[in-house]
């Protein structure tokens, strides 16, 4: 029997096709998972960062010291903020303890372009960079900081006082004294017309790492250079004798004019006036035991009456003559732009190392002969020659050519006599001016072939002392001029911006916006 009270139990609903039952989803356990999640991710991106600054300046005090002198770069015109190999041997060379210090008589100018100290300060600061302690440099205003003079110079011998806006080196009580301008060689002519310096040849290397050298190194060689006869300037020679560790003293002319006992290396550089009776027997017993003198002169309007009689005299003793005639180079391969009083001339065979090169500029020259009777004690050489199509001709005070007929031919521009001995005289004689005139130099510069040419000349009369020339090349520099529209920094600054700054932060910030982004995922 059936009970209608009996309920049937419930049916659930037909689940619809492709359907799925929703399930309950506990949204706290999301939270804290997400939470978790961000909270790790911080943590990563935050270390990240701080790893990677680390290990940026690792590999930099790493980098720098195992490779920073092979990577430093300098982006100056010409590298002229970078010291050359020359001067890295120098340093190198020094004692460790060795302690050269640089003081510049000025405060420091924050931007150096356009400056006579752009080339300069940029360079002293390589010298300390790659000198491990040994260099130093500072810099005192002398108004500011008189101390700093008797610090330098103790007895006063320098006259430090005057020497404002100048450099001083000093090593172990020995000062060299450096202005700034003498770091550079000039075009007198472009510089007097613009009112300005134009610079040919940077020489701020040479000037700074040859005067190291010659304090370091205990040599003792005087030359003396005679003033008095209306000659030529000598500055840029008498330069280039101190880069070599010679020092260099000036000779006036006086009724009591003796060659000193000190004496290494007698110059007679243009004079327009002859010799003295009294020069003529001081330098003749100078001479006479083993003496070593150096002689140019030229032929020019202010000399052309000049016939040098006394110091003919002297130069005959030792088989040299200079003749009273211009040279005139008729051979057009000689002759420089056309002129028969500007040309070329060659070194003889025994002469040819002087140079690298055997091509050498004359101009307005003096033909050097062979004095008759010969003194067989000495032996004369030709060194110079011109063509075997040249001639000399005679000019009157004006400068105008005299009547006469010359033989053509070739002719001696430079002689060298030398004495038989362990320590004998010896002589050069030049017939030109451009091996050694501030004139020439100046237009030409340190490193040009006649001056490498008046330096082997030096060495040649000096070889029985230790006098060495470090062979610092001139740098060049592009415009010739100072003005304040030169910098030898910025490029260096933009690469220093580039890679110390910019790319620094923008990883930091693509760290930053990498963790904003991935933070809420």
């Amino acid at each position: 029997m059936n009970n209608d009270n009996t309920r049937k139990p419930q049916q659930s609903a037909p689940e619809k096709s492709g359907v799925k039952p929703v399930r309950k989803v506990n949204n706290s356990n999301h939270t804290e998972q997400t939470d978790d999640r961000a909270g790790k991710l911080k943590l990563y991106s935050i270390g990240a960062v701080i790893l990677l600054i680390a290990i940026i300046l690792l590999f930099n005090i790493l980098f720098d010291g195992v490779f920073g002198k092979a990577m430093s770069f300098d982006f100056s015109d010409y590298s002229s903020n970078s010291l050359s190999q020359v001067s890295l041997d120098l340093i190198d060379s020094l004692p460790q303890d060795a302690h050269i210090r640089i003081v510049g008589f000025f405060n420091r100018p924050e931007n150096v372009s356009g400056t006579k100290y752009q080339y300069i300060i940029p360079l002293l600061d390589d010298y300390v960079r790659k000198s491990d302690g040994k260099i130093t440099v500072d810099y005192y205003n002398l108004n500011e900081y008189p101390y700093i003079i008797n610090q330098l110079d103790p007895s006063n011998s320098y006259d430090l006082s005057s020497k404002q806006d100048m450099f001083v080196i000093e090593y172990n009580g020995k000062i060299k004294i450096i202005d700034p301008i003498d770091c550079y060689t000039y075009d007198s002519d472009l510089s007097e017309y613009y009112g300005k310096y134009y610079i040919t040849g940077n020489n701020t290397e040479y000037t700074f790492t040859n005067s190291i050298y010659n304090l370091t190194n205990d040599y003792s060689f005087n030359a003396y250079i005679i003033t008095g006869l209306k000659e030529d300037n000598s500055t840029c020679i008498a330069k280039i004798l101190d880069s070599m560790s010679i020092t260099v003293k000036g000779l006036p002319v006086s009724d009591n004019f003796t060659v000193p006992e000190d004496c290494d290396l007698l110059i007679l550089n243009g004079p327009n006036n002859d010799i003295s009776e009294k020069m003529y027997v001081s330098i003749t017993d100078y001479l006479d035991n083993g003496g070593k003198m150096f002689v140019a002169v030229n032929y020019s309007l202010q000399n052309v009456s000049e016939k040098y009689d006394k110091l003919n005299r002297l130069l005959n003793q030792y088989n040299v003559n200079i003749d009273n005639d211009l040279i005139s180079e008729n051979d057009p391969a000689y002759q420089l732009g056309g002129y028969t009083n500007d040309s070329t001339v060659t070194a003889v065979d025994d002469f040819l190392s002087y140079a690298n090169i055997n091509m050498f500029h004359s101009t307005n020259s003096r033909s050097i002969s062979k004095s008759e009777p010969a003194n067989s004690n000495f032996i004369t050489s030709p060194v110079l020659l011109t063509s075997n199509k040249a001639s000399t001709v005679d000019l009157d005070e004006y400068g105008n050519v005299l009547d006469g007929v010359y033989n053509e031919g070739q002719y001696n521009v430079a002689m060298f006599s030398t004495g038989s001995g362990d320590d004998p005289a010896k002589i050069f004689v030049f017939g030109t001016m451009n091996f050694s005139s501030d004139e020439y130099i100046k237009s030409y510069g340190y490193n040009d072939t006649n001056v490498d040419f008046f330096k082997s000349c030096v060495k040649e009369l000096s070889n029985s002392k230790p006098v060495n020339l470090l062979d610092v090349a001139t740098k060049n520099v592009d415009d010739f001029s100072l003005d304040s529209s030169k910098s030898t920094t910025t490029a260096s600054t933009v690469i220093l911006a580039v890679f110390m700054i910019m790319i620094p932060v923008i990883l930091v910030a693509t760290a930053v916006i990498i963790y904003s982004k991935r933070k809420n995922l």
